[in-house]
């Protein structure tokens, strides 16, 4: 009798492997659903009964979704190299663990329907809107016009190049950082000082702001045309487009102003300093806002995206100068994990995950609708 309960049992887990192969070879074409029990007396034994494949909905037409990310280097991942391949591309020092991709891998990992979310980033470090000239040398240039350092073209270009007049669902764009000079406001602070009326970080600050402004309604003139819908250099029409503002940087563990007045270039800073710096900051964030509500209220003629802004990641806790957990990387913090000092006030690759999880939750309608 034991043994021939013994026999039904393996047979039984038998038939059931074979069932969930079959299972799976037709939960390509149809919807998974338990069999009925062939013996009554044995749908109670978990052994026995057969364990439903879930199977994803094919999304209405076959269409899948694109998402791009254009920017700078808070957009391409600088500051956090991967362990396994430290920059898919070496030029622009573009990350595998930067905000966008990692935000665009959740996209598919939570993607509800069968096929693939497609995802692409043009970002690259030191980008700016187009090329210029500020009071302490060129500005690279790299979204609106080509990057000179990188001799590579415009991303929208590049945008086109790869994508045509192909709908794009979502654009995140990180810029302005560089178009205001952070990177000579930061050195100007750190080896002189930044807090006087006249100062050079305000000088600097004062001649970018309005270069700023006009290369954010050039941005926008570019993605979506004039009011006449004009003088668009996309080719394609954008659902969303995502402006993402960029996070504090200047905050200790404990999550106050930093303060240190030795060490290497950013340990130098003063807590006046940080405060100037911060500010800035802010103002650039304003500035990136009302990019946002200028582009919502153009009248356009034609296709119109829908403009939001990724508020940044909240590092009130985690700037430069915390002494654990930090998610910004000192210059020493640079030299370390990517072997030069670019990385020096970028975030690691703990804030770039933190960020990423901002950026998907303005995303995540993607995977689900």
């Amino acid at each position: 009798m034991k043994s021939n309960t013994s026999f039904r049992r393996l047979f039984g887990m038998g038939l059931a492997a074979t069932t969930l192969l079959l299972g799976a070879e037709l939960a390509v074409t149809q919807p998974a659903q338990a069999a009925p029990c062939g013996d009554l007396s044995n749908c109670d034994d978990p052994v026995e009964d057969p364990i439903p494949v879930p199977v994803k909905p094919s999304r209405p037409g076959g269409y899948e979704p694109l998402y791009v990310a254009l920017g700078d280097s808070f957009g391409s991942g600088e500051g956090a190299p991967d362990a396994m391949l430290p920059w898919t591309n070496e030029k622009c020092h573009r990350s595998a663990l930067s905000a966008p991709v990692r935000a665009a891998k959740r996209l598919a990992q939570n993607n509800k329907y069968a096929g693939n979310i497609l995802y692409s980033s043009f970002a690259c470090s030191g980008a700016t809107l187009d090329w210029a000239m500020g009071l302490n040398g060129e500005k690279d240039g790299g979204i609106l016009t080509g990057q000179k350092s990188t001799g590579m073209p415009s991303q929208i270009s590049q945008v086109n190049t790869k994508y045509g007049s192909r709908k794009i669902d979502a654009m995140s764009i990180s810029i302005g950082g560089n178009d205001l000079s952070y990177a000579d406001i930061l050195q100007d602070c750190s080896f002189g000082n930044c807090v006087p009326w006249d100062s050079a970080t305000r000088k600097m600050f004062e001649w970018d702001t309005p270069r700023l402004k006009i290369g954010l309604n050039s941005l926008i003139t570019a993605i979506q045309g004039d009011e006449n819908g004009r003088y668009r250099s996309l080719q394609g029409d954008v659902s969303y487009v995502y402006l993402t503002a960029y996070p504090d940087l200047f905050n200790n563990s404990n999550g106050y102003t930093c303060n240190s007045t030795g060490g290497l270039f950013v340990e130098g800073f003063t807590q006046a300093e940080n405060e100037v710096m911060r500010g800035y900051l802010g103002q650039l964030n304003t500035m990136l806002a009302q990019a946002v509500a200028d582009a919502n209220a153009r009248r356009t003629v034609g296709h119109k995206p829908v403009w939001k802004l990724v508020a940044p990641p909240t590092f009130t806790r985690n700037g430069y100068c915390a002494t654990s957990n930090r998610f910004i990387n000192t210059m020493n913090d640079s030299v370390w994990i990517q072997q030069d000092h670019k990385g020096t006030m970028h975030p690691n690759a703990a804030g770039h995950l933190a960020w990423s999880n901002q950026l998907y939750n303005s995303l995540s309608w993607i995977a689900t609708s």
